[in-house]
């Protein structure tokens, strides 16, 4: 017998909850909660979960298709040796293709016993997967454990069997090699809140593998089981590591840390909420992985991957979240072979995807890394979870679709990847994204890095967290914006600035050897300028930024590190001007580095010292919403100036000062006034 606690049929409803919840057989009578489709269940206490008898209905709560569990108090420690049941599917899979996954629960008893763990959250590994028997896949109860081996390759006939040797997980945060990762096998050896990686399995059996490609492959439903996750999670982030000068034509690089987490909740992630919670400043951007998995080998030497970006742009304060105006900004990922110790390893025939929406809300069991600017740690907290199924801003991370360029700037309905349009009463499309200019540079045809420019009044040329993100980097050839912060230039791949028609925004490349190099302009939304340029200040020579290939954008260098040579720039002059230039990028310089800021919390207050004197026009404080908090337009030459910030709420802010000159310096203040 089967004691049924929520139909399906509750989707009259738009969820259930339950201050605290006990789900457990009524004697020899299995008990179990199935939800479904739009259900949510919120419990804003513990939840307390026995295992029924073995067979159909062995595991205490199903969500299906789209239900979801949230809970409310992070301090509620979940508990029994029952199970919670969510299922998980990866696109296109075959036993050479990786995923990086986050389980949304953890193991409720000890291996091979059916004994409970103390109350919380607890490790996880891939024991708790499952495979989904019914018919349709994806709704009812059915499931049978799946099997693992330590051969390379999985399949799923007779049954799912996974390979156990691509289990691995970070236990630091660490730059891309293989020293980074640690292999744990089909031990319960993933912390909760900590993701891991986990090749798919071949269509059939062992040994029979199936080619993918943009006509082949197959999904594969993965069924999660155990106590589910609750609570807090912290995750330890680093800055960018100086990897030194392997090349003597390349300057050192300066290499992104990683750290594998993801979204540990058995409901959406809001990567916003989780981006702009006060005390993860430290926080930089998302990497989310991405393969060529057209390609069928297990070897570094073989297989093209990287890391596609995003950064969740302003903080969204909205009580519900508004997804449409604060979707975030992504690149995609740049394909290339890399080697055990983090580099290039040879060139690479294999290509990036197209751009994908912004993934502002993991959905469940996404896996992703973690980027630091600096030493530190990052909450992953209760707030952010929310009730968001997968569709336009929530998919488990995949490739994206072959499109031409085109196609490229409008996904579903109209809309482009890193934002949307809207319909006004009169029918008429309405575009308030921000505007944006998206470049693909190629080298020698074969690699290509995509870089974005965000043109924004809230940013500035300085480092704006939230709308910069560090470079992946790697490859022997680079490119990337180069960013100043504490007086070292960083590689970042996106870059927020405000838009001024006479601005040069520095463009850095870096070639190992002689070759071509080819800049293009692929996506421009709602441009304020009529053409950019990538102007050359040794040659003078300005390269319409077009998607032409014919409109002269590509160009022959030697090996080299070209700095402070190629710039993005929005009009053309008339006269050669690299020695202007190049003198008042050297003045600006001097005088961001002579004028120092401090906000002097205890005090209460900003602190602007300006020790050579200057002639300061203006000062003008703004919240990341834009807001104009402060304005000063009496400072003169004065060494000192102070300005009380005890009226202001606690977070970032950016301040400018404008001198006589009209060349503007720009810091940022952190107020904390608690």
């Amino acid at each position: 017998m089967k004691n049924l606690l929520l139909f399906s049929a509750l989707a009259f409803t738009s969820g259930a909850a339950w201050c605290q919840l006990t789900v457990k057989p009524n004697g020899s009578t299995d008990s179990f909660i199935y939800a479904e489709n739009e259900n949510v269940i919120y419990v804003k206490g513990a939840i307390d979960l026995t295992r029924n008898s073995p067979g159909d209905t062995e595991a205490s709560i199903y969500l299906r298709n789209g239900a979801q569990l949230i809970q409310g108090d992070p301090n509620a420690l979940n508990s029994g040796n029952g199970q919670l049941s969510v299922q998980q599917t990866s696109p296109v899979t075959n036993a050479y293709a990786y995923y990086y996954w986050c389980s949304p629960v953890g193991s409720p008893t000890d291996v091979g016993s059916n004994i409970a763990l103390a109350p919380g959250n607890t490790n996880f590994g891939i024991e708790a997967l499952y495979e989904d028997k019914n018919d349709p896949t994806g709704f009812g109860t059915k499931a049978i454990k799946s099997d693992n081996i330590a051969d390379k390759e999985g399949y799923t006939l007779p049954k799912l069997t996974i390979s156990r040797r691509w289990i691995t997980i970070m236990e630091g945060p660490g730059t891309e090699k293989y020293a980074s990762y640690q292999r744990i096998n089909a031990t319960n050896g993933a912390p909760a809140g900590r993701g891991f990686t986990m090749k798919g399995v071949n269509k059939g059996v062992t040994g029979a593998p199936n080619p993918i490609g943009p006509l082949f492959g197959h999904k594969q439903t993965y069924e999660f089981r155990g106590r589910p996750n609750n609570g807090n999670f912290t995750i330890p982030v680093k800055g960018p590591d100086v990897t030194g000068n392997t090349n003597p034509p390349i300057a050192a690089v300066e290499a992104a840390n990683m750290m594998l987490t993801g979204n540990p909740y058995p409901s959406a992630l809001d990567l916003n909420k989780v981006f702009w919670e006060t005390n993860n400043e430290k926080l930089d951007a998302i990497y989310f992985y991405d393969e060529d998995r057209t390609r069928m080998s297990h070897l570094y030497s073989q297989k093209p991957f990287g890391y596609a970006v995003w950064v969740p742009g302003p903080q969204d304060l909205s009580t519900n979240g508004d997804p449409v105006n604060y979707p975030g900004y992504s690149v995609k990922a740049s394909f290339f072979i890399w080697n055990a110790n983090g580099g290039h390893n040879g060139d690479s025939t294999g290509d990036s995807q197209r751009p994908l929406p912004a993934q502002r809300y993991a959905p469940i069991g996404q896996g992703f890394m973690f980027v630091g600017n600096a030493t530190g740690n990052v909450t992953i907290k209760n707030t952010h979870r929310v009730f968001k199924q997968e569709g336009q801003y929530s998919t488990f991370f995949r490739e994206g679709a072959e499109t031409s360029d085109s196609e490229e700037a409008f996904g579903e309905n109209g809309n482009r990847p890193n934002g949307h349009t809207l319909s006004s009463a009169s029918g008429a499309m309405i575009d308030n994204r921000t505007p944006q200019l998206r470049l693909l540079v190629t080298f020698d045809d074969k690699l290509s890095r995509e870089l974005l420019l965000i043109l924004s009044p809230q940013t500035s040329d300085a480092y704006d967290r939230g709308f910069d993100a560090l470079s992946p980097m790697g490859m022997k050839s680079e490119v990337y914006f180069p960013i100043e912060t504490d007086g070292e230039k960083y590689p970042y791949v996106i870059q927020g600035t405000n838009f001024e028609p006479t601005k040069m925004i520095p463009l850095t490349i870096e070639l190992f050897q002689a070759g071509k190099v080819e800049v293009k302009a692929i996506e421009e939304i709602r441009k304020p300028y009529q053409k950019a340029y990538l102007y050359d200040q040794v040659e003078d020579i300005y390269r319409p930024l077009v998607s032409n290939r014919a409109a002269g954008t590509g160009f022959n260098l030697p090996a080299g590190f070209y700095e402070n040579r190629f710039f993005i720039v929005f009009q053309q002059e008339e006269s050669p001007r690299p020695n202007i230039v190049q003198a008042q990028m050297d003045i600006e310089a001097k005088m961001q580095m002579d004028v120092k800021m401090f906000q002097n919390n205890p005090s209460r207050q900003l602190e602007i010292m300006n020790p050579e004197g200057y002639s300061l026009k203006a000062a003008y404080v703004y919240d990341m919403n834009g807001k104009l908090v402060i304005t000063d337009t009496n400072l003169g030459d004065a060494s000192n100036y102070s300005f009380y910030t005890g009226n202001l709420s606690d977070g970032m802010y950016m301040v400018k000062l404008i001198t006589k000159d009209e060349i503007t310096l720009s810091y940022k203040a952190m107020v904390i006034n608690k």
